[in-house]
């Protein structure tokens, strides 16, 4: 591979930690939230940003949002959901471009680019008119041709579901007129549940589908007509689900693979996942559903995997995105999906999804009640960091791994008088000469990539195919990431941290 990374998201490669402690780095909700607003004759009251890519070609952040009349006992042409298009160069300032592909309310003056196919037969879904919309967004890595290039995993009322779509451009989208996968809750008629996300594995080169269950459909997680008339539990709670796809059309490995455990608060439910590959791991954003008595909102804990199925809920669950307080613009959140990471300039966009009251039947029937959409933002790879305090002396000691790059850097702050330097030890401890903590270069201030390097300038070249472990040794100071790579890296100096009456604090971007 030409880069290895680690994100310290979990201890899979840290044998030891003294004086070290992992803590979680909250993005930064942008000024200007929300920043995606129903303000169009057809969005109704909601704007729910679902799916979401960055186009490096046209320099264009392209959004898929669920919209309508979802509240409205007004429908339009008996349609209460659906998806719109919209699309910025910043993430922040959005256009919803007039596209005519469907006529609404005898109209084409919309960004609107898929509807349902019509109003779900079942007397308990008649009133919530025709809904569907595109829950992701994927470019196929290896489209038969340019119909194909986007490929879109979407929810239909009208047959309870996951489906699936292709398209051109984004806009205009062949789809396949029956689910690939239903599950009982969709079969029986439990309810409506659509919450879920298509991204393509690059680590497993696989489809893979993230979607919401129960546990009490363990045993049959994919259902069939015959399952119509399945009983319904007794306590419905919400879990993870996952399945694979070598080709799209063969779907296997469904499986539970997220639950709330005894260490939970006992009112919590998962109540969705955003995942994607992540350098070389996963990383997901696991929205929390806080259900009596008296939060009823929804936040965001970050959670990793090395294999996409078992996941480390990282430290300690803290909340990764926090919610507002009640009737603020986010006092639900749900993260938008993203089959990959949108990195820009060095910054992570998140766009989420934002409601300003309770996850209740009561609340959101209040006629203040409305969904929006608001950008986070965090500086690439600065998920956690692997910080030091008292006493000193601080150590990181990595679990023995074999050199395959000669170059090492590391995304790392320091403050004060706080530094790094970086040993090279055998696996049994003992420093390797011309690699100990004397001949190190010292590492100061704030960088994504600071170069690591010995004594002459030596870096990791005689050391290829050798395994090793790594000793930090660090004072004041926070190691984000490292980094192995074959090519230099530029430094990409950012702002110092500043000490602060509750730590220290990188000084934020404007953004």
């Amino acid at each position: 591979m030409p880069c290895r990374t680690e994100l310290f998201l979990d201890d899979e490669l840290i044998e030891m930690t003294a004086s070290v402690s992992r803590a979680i780095h909250q993005p930064t909700k942008h000024r200007l939230n929300p920043v995606l607003r129903p303000d169009q004759w057809w969005e109704g009251d909601c704007v729910l940003p679902l799916a979401q890519l960055y186009d490096a070609e046209e320099k264009l952040f392209k959004c898929w949002y669920r919209t309508g009349p979802l509240r409205s006992p007004e429908k339009i042409d008996g349609h209460s959901s659906y998806t719109g298009y919209a699309v910025s160069e910043d993430g922040v300032h959005w256009e919803k471009p007039h596209l005519g592909v469907f006529e609404l309310a005898g109209r084409r003056d919309h960004n609107v680019v898929l509807v349902s196919d019509g109003l779900n037969p079942k007397p308990r879904y008649q009133s919530q008119g025709k809904k569907a919309f595109i829950r992701s967004v994927v470019r196929h890595p290896n489209p038969r041709d340019e119909s194909e290039k986007y490929v879109c995993m979407f929810f239909e009322m009208s047959v309870l579901g996951a489906y699936l779509g292709y398209s051109p451009d984004g806009i205009h989208w062949r789809r396949e007129p029956k689910p690939f996968w239903r599950t009982l809750v969709d079969v029986a008629g439990w309810g409506d549940d659509a919450l879920m996300g298509l991204i393509y594995d690059t680590l497993k080169e696989r489809w893979v589908v993230y979607r919401r269950v129960n546990p009490q459909e363990s045993e049959r997680l994919v259902a069939d007509d015959t399952d119509e008339h399945w009983p319904a539990p007794d306590r419905a709670m919400r879990v993870m689900g996952y399945a694979d796809s070598a080709d799209l059309k063969h779907w296997e490995n469904q499986q539970i693979i997220m639950i709330p455990d005894a260490d939970d608060p006992a009112d919590i439910e998962f109540y969705g996942l955003t995942c994607h590959n992540y350098a070389d791991v996963y990383v997901g954003y696991l929205w929390v559903y806080h259900m009596a008595p008296e939060a009823e909102n929804i936040d965001v804990q970050l959670v990793t995997s090395r294999d996409g199925t078992n996941f480390t809920r990282c430290c300690r669950r803290e909340v990764f995105i926090p919610s507002g307080p009640h009737n603020y613009y986010d006092h639900m959140i749900v993260v938008g999906e993203q089959a990959e990471p949108i990195i820009v300039n060095d910054q992570v966009y998140l766009l989420y999804e934002a409601c300003n009251n309770k996850h209740t039947r009561a609340d959101s029937e209040r006629p203040d009640t409305v969904v929006t959409g608001a950008l986070c933002t965090f500086t690439r790879d600065r998920f956690v960091s692997l910080q030091t305090g008292p006493p000193q002396p601080c150590r990181v000691v990595t679990k023995p791994f074999v050199i395959e790059h000669p170059k090492l850097f590391l995304n790392a702050a320091t403050w004060g008088s706080g530094a790094i330097q970086v040993e090279v030890l055998e696996r049994n401890w003992l420093p390797i000469e011309g690699y100990t903590a004397a001949e190190a270069n010292t590492i100061t201030g704030n960088a994504l990539n600071h170069p690591v390097y010995w004594a002459g300038g030596r870096d990791l070249s005689s050391l290829v195919g050798r395994e090793v472990r790594l000793k930090l040794n660090m004072a004041d100071a926070r190691l984000h990431a490292i980094y192995l790579d074959t090519e230099d890296r530029p430094l990409k100096e950012l702002a110092p941290l500043t000490a602060t009456a509750t730590g220290y604090a990188e000084l934020p971007a404007n953004v």
